[in-house]
């Protein structure tokens, strides 16, 4: 058979069985017993694609399909066993989480009157990436460099080197992920980094939980890291703080429950030692330095997950991919007992509180709102010894034609009494574009986001071009030099949007304009041009990866 006459009896194939499992809402999940599955997958682009274009055969050239037993081991039912429309569904859900893929379907073809074959196709979108910049900031020269692979010979795989010069300090980073073990559900990524103040050295192994039944999941981080910790004032460095810490995390938890309404237990273990050296730099008077220290945290935790609904999308934070959207509420809640050490001041036993829940709904047609909340503190002798707090509601309404109105609004707030002081930045690398990275600081932030995402329509090479109108606010109260949080800084501005299935996944590269609109202390800035990767806030979350600002 040709590979045109493969294409269309799998085109085929692929709209018989989504007309088969197509059920409307309310509708009970069909069950039917897996006889076969059959997995297709494909390169970044088609043959026929290829053919006629040497940027496309290129890309195809230096990229590796993914193989099929990366694919296979994502299944947690096998030939044989009654699987679910709803099973079905979750397992492309998952395979698009993967972020190896451009385009997922799976699909289900009924055979005779109580089974069922599956068919499973994907398309690779380009995982080699490379990305280098150089940049004259205010009188600072920055150079960045990084070389990555996410799919490493169409293993699933990845590996990335990177290096940072900046203010005379470098930074080198080499980084390995394998999402599968062994062949396993388990989970490893290591991290070397060797830096102007020291070393980092992480180990994560983690076994989570891979789908909406499964029973248990367990990790273990461990990282050992040297490095000056920086308060900023308006953007500089004002005091630094060395330190050279070691953690160990570990946990277990076992899951039960109906697929919608699923309930976990489990117990956290932390371990820590830190060692710190003397402040220094102009304002190293105002920051406390604690003694060393070492500490041991252990104690239950609980969470609950209500996800009635999964919807899919489009022109919701990407371009060109299909978001999957779980919505429903979900709980946490962790209770410890933590032993403190600290050289110079004793020990003691503290009680810790730390609780969160999200929710994610769509309360009226082509609109979708989430909400997160968390907080955690920590007593000594009836006296809080450290809490924080976060806030954060995003709203998206994609009722217009290619366009979608996307609405943010967060607030964080830290305090603490025995370690190292807790300081919140506010400025272009934290989503108040116009504002240099950093200009404000403080222990209490709020931010606000509003933008007009608009798909333009346009599309060179595969790639999506976007537009955005955009009008951020940020306001801070900081305890160390007194600002308000009553004096709200705010500018508006323009962008594109990049977005390409085959080439950045769910990710956009964003270009933003940003024109200031409020001095800080007599000071006006002028224009500002960033370059980054990924939306200012996402779904759930922020998403800010600034490279360059001019």
């Amino acid at each position: 058979m040709s590979g045109r006459a493969r294409k269309r009896s799998v085109t085929a194939a692929i709209a018989l069985a989504t007309a088969a499992v197509a059920q409307e809402p309310g509708v009970p999940a069909t069950v039917r017993r897996l006889r076969e599955v059959r997995i297709v997958t494909q390169d970044v682009f088609t043959v026929d694609q290829a053919r006629d274009n040497l940027f496309y055969r290129l890309a195809n050239t230096l990229h590796g399909t993914t193989r099929n037993h990366v694919v296979a081991r994502e299944m947690w039912f096998v030939p044989g066993q009654a699987v679910t429309t709803d099973q079905i569904a979750e397992l492309e859900r998952n395979l698009r989480a993967l972020d190896l893929f451009g385009a997922v379907s799976v699909s289900s073809t009924p055979v005779g009157e109580d089974e069922q074959d599956l068919t499973i196709v994907t398309r690779d979108r380009f995982t080699l990436g490379a990305s280098a910049s150089v940049a004259h900031v205010g009188g600072v020269d920055k150079f960045y460099f990084e070389l990555s692979e996410s799919n490493l010979a169409g293993t699933g795989k990845g590996a990335s080197i990177a290096h940072t010069e900046s203010e005379g300090e470098q930074r080198s980073v080499v980084q390995y992920h394998d999402p599968q073990l062994f062949g396993t559900w388990h989970t490893l990524t290591t991290r070397l980094a060797d830096t102007t103040e020291g070393y980092e050295a992480t180990v994560e192994f983690h076994r989570p939980f891979r789908h909406l039944e499964d029973p248990i999941a367990y990790g273990i981080d461990v990282n050992a890291e040297e490095e000056d910790i920086d308060y900023w004032r308006r953007g500089e460095t004002a005091a630094e703080v060395p330190i050279e810490e070691r953690t160990v995390r570990a946990y277990a938890a076992w899951a039960s429950g109906p697929r919608v309404e699923r309930t976990a237990f489990g117990l956290d273990l932390r371990l820590r030692s830190a060692d710190f050296g003397p402040a220094f730099g102009p304002d190293a008077g105002l920051f406390r330095v604690p003694g060393d220290t070492a500490q041991v945290e252990l104690g239950p935790y609980f969470t609950w997950d209500w996800r009635p609904r999964f919807d899919t999308v489009r022109r919701l934070d990407a371009l060109d991919y299909e978001e999957d959207l779980a919505l429903g509420v979900g709980l946490r809640a962790r209770i410890a007992g933590r032993w403190r050490d600290e050289h110079g001041a004793g020990s003691d036993l503290q009680p810790v509180v730390d609780v969160g829940g999200h929710a994610a709904a769509s309360p009226l047609p082509e609109t979708y709102v989430t909400l997160e909340i968390a907080g955690a503190a920590r007593w000594d002798h009836e006296r809080t010894q450290g809490w924080r707090t976060r806030a954060a509601l995003h709203a998206f309404w994609l009722g217009l034609p290619a366009q979608t109105l996307a609405s943010s609004f967060t607030f964080d707030a830290q305090v603490e009494h025995q370690d190292l002081v807790p300081q919140l930045t506010l400025g272009e690398d934290s989503g108040l574009r116009g504002y240099p990275a950093r200009e404000l600081s403080g222990s209490r932030i709020a931010r606000f986001n509003f933008e007009d995402r608009v798909d333009t329509g346009l599309e060179i090479l595969s790639v999506r071009i976007g537009a955005v109108g955009f009008f951020d606010a940020g306001w801070v109260h900081d305890d160390i030099y007194g600002r308000s949080i009553s004096d709200p800084l705010a500018s508006v501005g323009c962008g594109l949007r990049f977005g390409s299935s085959h080439f950045f996944g769910d990710r956009v590269l964003r270009i933003d304009v940003a024109w200031p609109l409020t001095a800080v202390d007599g000071e006006e800035f002028d224009m500002s041009v960033s370059f980054a990767v990924g939306q200012v806030f996402r779904f759930f979350g922020n998403a800010d990866e600034l490279r360059t600002r001019f």
